[in-house]
C-alpha cells in the first residue's frame, strides 16, 4: 500500500504541476499564466507581439498571456481627471517596478501556478485512489474458482495454460494493474495539451546585451519598441542600480558613524564616504555643551533651593525633568524620566522603524528595509499608503516591502486612503498587523489605529466608512481611554489627532499623508501629555526611479513600559546621499491650541 501511495502520489504530482494554471498580475495587467512541457518561458502580448526565453527548469516552461489593465470604476462612476492621472502613474510605476524588480513578479507567478498544481494534484490523487479501490473490489469477487485454483497449485489438474497462469497471477496484485492502467490514461489524457509548443518567431536583440534577458527573443511590435527604446532603459536600470547601491552604502556607512559617536549629532554619508573626525569633533563639542548647561543649571538651583535641601542639590533628581508648566496637580506629583540620545542605552528596550506614504516605488521599500537591518529594528511601522492606487497588481507592492523587512521584526501596518481592502488582506496574508480600531500588541508596544477615513480611486476621493477624519480620531480616543490604553497611534490622517490630542490618553500619534517632514510636537491634554509625529516624503519623493525631493524614514526607541526614550530622522536625499539624524528627546508639552488657532492639519498641505 505505501508503495502504491508513492506512485500515484508522484505522478499526480507531476501531472498537477504539469497542467497547472493561474492568475497573477504583469505590471499593471491582468495575467494568466500556465505550464507547458516546451522548455521555454513565453510572454504572449497579444496583437504587439511576444517574447520568450530558455526555461530554467529544464522541460517545464510557463506560458504567460498578457490581459486588460484592470480598472477601479464602474459604468456608472463618473471617472475624475486628477485621480485617473494618478491611476495612471499606479500603471506606469508597475511597468517600472517590472522592468527594475522582475523578480517579484515572477516569484508571485510561480507561487500562483505551484498552489494550483497542488491543487490539481490532489484531485487527481484521489481519483487514482478511488479507481483502485473500485478495481480492487471489482477484481476480488470476480477472480473466482480460477484463482483459488491456481493459488492451490492445481493449473495441471485444472487444465489451465500458461496464459491463465500469467493472469492469475496479475490478478494477484489488482491495485498495481488498476494504479497502472488508470495512471497511463490519466497521463495521456491530461499532458497530450501540455506537449503542443507552437514554433518560436522573432530573433534576439542587440539592445537587450548585458541585461537579464540578454537571451531573449521577441517578435511583432514590441520587438521594434525594445530596439528603439532598449539602450533608454537600459541606461535608466543602470543608473536606478548604481543611485540606490550608493544610497545603501552611504546608509550603512552613516548609521555606522552615528553608533560609534552615540548618536548625538547628525551624520551625512555621500557615495558611502563620511569624515569622520569631523563628525566626532562636533560629537565631542555637543558633548561639552551638555556638560556645561547641566552645570549652569545644577548652579542655578542651588540658588534656589527649598528649606532642608542640601546646597549645591537640584530639586529636579538626576535622569528626569522637570514638571510641564500647566499641568495636572497628579501630573506634577510625578517626573517624567530623561530623554534623547544619552537615554536610548540606558532605557531604549524596543526599537522601531517608521514608513509612510512609500507609494510602491519598490527601491525605497528595500531601503526600507536596509534601515530596519542596521538599526537592529524590532518592530517595523507602515503608516499608509504603500500602494498607488491599492489595485490587485499593486499587491506586488506588498510583497515587496514583506520581503525588505527582516523576518525576525514583526510588522504592522494601518491603511491609507490610497491603499484597499485587497491591501490589507494581503498584509495579513504575510503576517502583517493590520490596523482595525481595537488595541493590539506588537512587538511589546500597545498599538491602535484605523483604516483612513477617506478612499482615493480613478473616480476621486470617497469616504470610505461614512466617517469623516474628526469622527474616527473620537472613537480611537475613546478606546485609547480604556483599559491599559495604547502606546502608539497609527493613523493615517493627521487630521485625526484632535479628539486623541485632547483627551490626552495615548501618548504617542503617528502620521503621514502630508508628504512632508513636520517632526515631532508636544501637547497637554486632560488626560496626559500627547506627542504626534507627522512626516513622510515630498511629493517627488516617493516617485519613480530615483527619489527627487528628501524621503524621510524614522526611527524610534521605546522602553520596556511602551512609553517613547528618542526618535530620530534618516533622510534619503536626491543625490544619493543619506542623513541619519541625531537622536531627539521628546519635546516639552504645551498647551492644546484654541479653536481657530493653527494646529496639526491636512489644510494646504502636498499631499496624494
Amino acid at each position: 500500500m505505501t508503495a502504491l501511495l508513492v506512485v500515484t502520489g508522484a505522478v499526480s504530482l507531476a501531472v498537477g504541476l504539469a497542467t497547472a494554471r493561474a492568475s497573477a498580475p504583469v505590471g499593471p495587467h491582468e495575467a494568466t499564466w500556465s505550464t507547458t512541457l516546451d522548455s521555454t518561458v513565453t510572454l504572449d502580448l497579444g496583437p504587439l507581439g511576444a517574447a520568450s526565453i530558455d526555461s530554467p527548469a529544464g522541460p517545464l516552461g510557463v506560458e504567460v498571456v498578457l490581459g486588460e489593465i484592470p480598472s477601479g470604476a464602474t459604468q456608472a462612476d463618473v471617472v475624475d481627471p486628477s485621480a485617473l492621472g494618478e491611476s495612471l502613474s499606479s500603471d506606469a510605476a508597475s511597468y517600472v517596478g517590472l522592468v527594475t524588480h522582475p523578480e517579484l513578479t515572477v516569484q508571485r507567478g510561480l507561487h500562483a501556478l505551484l498552489h494550483d498544481g497542488l491543487r490539481r494534484a490532489g484531485v487527481v490523487e484521489g481519483v487514482l485512489l478511488c479507481l483502485v479501490a473500485a478495481a480492487h473490489m471489482t477484481l476480488t469477487r470476480s477472480r473466482g474458482g480460477a484463482t483459488r485454483g491456481l493459488l492451490a497449485g492445481s493449473v495441471g489438474r485444472q487444465g489451465y495454460g500458461r496464459t491463465d497462469v500469467a493472469w492469475g497471477a496479475l490478478l494477484r496484485r489488482p491495485p498495481v494493474v488498476a494504479a497502472t492502467a488508470a495512471l497511463l490514461a490519466a497521463v495521456t489524457v491530461l499532458l497530450v495539451p501540455a506537449l503542443r509548443s507552437a514554433p518560436v518567431h522573432g530573433a534576439r536583440l542587440a539592445a537587450l546585451e548585458g541585461t537579464p534577458v540578454a537571451g531573449a527573443t521577441l517578435s511583432g511590435r514590441v520587438a521594434d519598441v525594445v530596439t528603439a527604446y532598449g539602450p533608454r532603459v537600459t541606461d535608466f536600470l543602470e543608473t536606478n542600480e548604481a543611485f540606490y547601491s550608493q544610497a545603501e552604502a552611504s546608509l550603512r556607512t552613516a548609521w555606522a558613524v552615528s553608533q560609534e559617536t552615540g548618536g548625538t549629532v547628525e551624520v551625512t554619508a555621500a557615495d558611502g564616504q563620511v569624515d569622520v573626525a569631523q563628525v566626532r569633533q562636533r560629537a565631542a563639542e555637543a558633548a561639552e555643551a551638555e556638560a556645561s548647561a547641566a552645570a549652569d543649571a545644577g548652579t542655578a538651583s542651588a540658588g534656589t533651593e527649598t528649606p532642608g535641601e542640601s546646597p549645591g542639590v537640584s530639586a529636579t533628581p538626576t535622569g528626569t525633568q522637570a514638571p510641564t508648566p500647566g499641568a495636572s496637580p497628579e501630573a506634577a506629583s510625578t517626573t517624567a524620566p530623561v530623554t534623547g540620545a544619552r537615554a536610548v542605552p540606558q532605557r531604549g528596550a524596543v526599537t522601531a522603524v517608521l514608513s509612510t506614504d512609500l507609494h510602491c516605488n519598490l527601491d525605497v521599500i528595500a531601503f526600507t528595509g536596509v534601515l530596519d537591518e542596521v538599526s537592529g529594528a524590532d518592530v517595523h511601522m507602515d503608516d499608509g499608503d504603500l500602494t498607488m492606487t491599492g489595485s490587485d497588481p499593486e499587491q506586488l507592492c506588498v510583497d515587496a516591502l514583506s520581503q525588505a523587512v527582516p523576518s525576525t521584526v514583526d510588522k504592522v501596518a494601518t491603511i491609507g486612503n490610497h491603499d484597499s481592502e485587497s491591501t490589507a488582506a494581503r498584509l495579513r496574508s504575510q503576517g502583517w498587523t493590520v490596523t482595525d480600531g481595537t488595541i493590539q500588541e506588537v512587538g511589546g508596544l500597545r498599538v491602535l489605529g484605523q483604516d483612513d477615513p477617506e478612499r482615493t480611486t480613478a473616480t476621486g476621493t470617497t469616504t470610505r466608512s461614512g466617517e469623516t477624519a474628526e469622527e474616527v480620531g473620537a472613537r480611537l480616543a475613546a478606546t485609547s481611554c480604556t483599559g491599559s490604553g495604547s502606546d502608539v497611534v497609527l493613523i493615517h490622517q493627521p487630521a485625526t489627532f484632535g479628539p486623541l490630542v485632547s483627551q490626552g490618553c495615548a501618548p504617542l500619534l503617528l502620521a503621514g499623508h502630508v508628504h512632508a517632514e513636520r517632526g515631532m510636537t508636544t501637547s497637554q491634554g486632560s488626560g496626559g501629555e500627547v506627542s504626534a509625529l507627522v512626516s513622510g516624503a515630498g511629493k517627488g519623493g516617493t516617485s519613480l526611479g530615483a527619489v527627487t525631493q528628501d524621503a524621510y524614514l524614522h526611527v524610534l526607541s521605546f522602553a520596556e513600559d511602551g512609553s517613547l526614550v528618542a526618535w530620530r530622522a534618516v533622510v534619503l536625499h536626491p543625490d544619493a546621499s543619506v542623513t541619519v539624524g541625531a537622536w531627539q528627546a521628546v519635546p516639552p508639552g504645551e498647551p492644546i491650541p484654541q479653536p481657530g488657532a493653527a494646529t496639526t492639519s491636512t489644510a494646504g498641505a502636498d499631499q496624494r
